[in-house]
C-alpha cells in the first residue's frame, strides 16, 4: 500500500464545495468517482487539506489517499485527470510517508480574494472575483 498526495486545482463555479454532500456535485465526490473507476470500482475515500464552500476555486488543494496500484507517482496527474471533469485537474503527485496527512501537515494555507472596481460588471470576471463599483477605502 502506497500513500500518494496530489495537488489540484479547480474552478468551484458549478459544485456545492468541497466535501461530499448528500444528492450534490461537489469536488471532492469527483474525485472519489474518478478514483473508484480507476480501481476498477473500489471504493477509495481522499483526505483534503481543507474544504471550500459553494463556488469557491482552488489553485492549490492538496489531498492524499491511499491505494495498492504500483502507478508510478509522475503518472498519477495524468490518470486522474483522464477521468475528472474539465473543471478539476490534477497538476501534480508524488508518494509521500505513511505519516503524510493532508490536514495536519500542511505548514500553511493562503486565501486570495479578488475584488475589481469598474463602473460596469465584467460579465467575464463574475465567476472569478466580485464586482465593487464604488469607491473603497483601503487604508482604515
Amino acid at each position: 500500500m502506497q500513500r500518494i498526495k496530489c495537488t489540484v486545482a479547480y474552478d468551484g463555479s458549478p459544485f456545492a464545495g468541497y466535501q461530499v454532500q448528500p444528492g450534490k456535485r461537489t469536488v471532492q465526490l469527483e474525485i472519489e468517482k474518478a478514483l473508484s473507476a480507476i480501481h476498477k470500482g473500489d471504493q477509495v475515500k481522499i483526505t483534503a487539506s481543507g474544504r471550500t464552500d459553494a463556488g469557491v476555486h482552488a489553485k492549490g488543494q492538496v489531498f492524499h489517499f491511499d491505494t495498492g496500484l504500483s502507478i508510478p507517482e509522475e503518472k498519477w496527474p495524468t490518470v486522474l485527470n483522464s477521468k475528472l471533469p474539465p473543471e478539476i485537474v490534477v497538476t501534480s503527485a508524488e508518494e509521500v510517508e505513511e505519516g503524510f496527512h493532508a490536514r495536519f501537515s500542511a505548514v500553511k494555507k493562503e486565501y486570495r480574494y479578488s475584488v475589481y472596481q469598474t463602473k460596469t460588471a465584467d460579465p467575464f470576471k463574475r465567476d472569478f472575483a466580485l464586482h465593487y463599483p464604488f469607491p473603497l477605502n483601503i487604508e482604515e
